[in-house]
């Protein structure tokens, strides 16, 4: 017997309609299935999200010190290490991006 008894119809327009099959195939849930696992992990954003912007000032704390770095690298001319220090900067400031994204 179906412990699910309450139908809701959603309107969507062809490319929402396009992201849920595509979602919900990668995920290999139904559109059903898909649809409530967002619906019960919806509180968990809140969070998520706050980890993530703590996240993010633990990466800027860590970007602060490379700087502090290089400039110590500079000053002494180690140009290799100064480069290799302005990479990873240069790396976990694009990570920092796609976490804003």
């Amino acid at each position: 017997m179906r412990t699910r008894n309450i139908k809701i119809n959603v309107f969507l327009n062809e490319h929402e309609k396009q992201m849920l099959l595509d979602k919900s195939s990668k995920d290999k849930l139904s559109q059903s299935e898909f649809i409530r696992n967002l619906i019960n992990n919806c509180s968990n954003s809140k969070t998520t999200n706050n980890n993530i912007d703590e996240f993010v000032v633990s990466l800027s704390e860590i970007i602060d010190n490379l700087l502090l770095l290089k400039k110590q690298m500079d000053f002494l001319n180690y140009s290799d290490y100064s480069n290799f220090i302005n990479k990873q900067i240069y790396n976990i400031n694009d990570i920092i991006k796609k976490l804003h994204n």
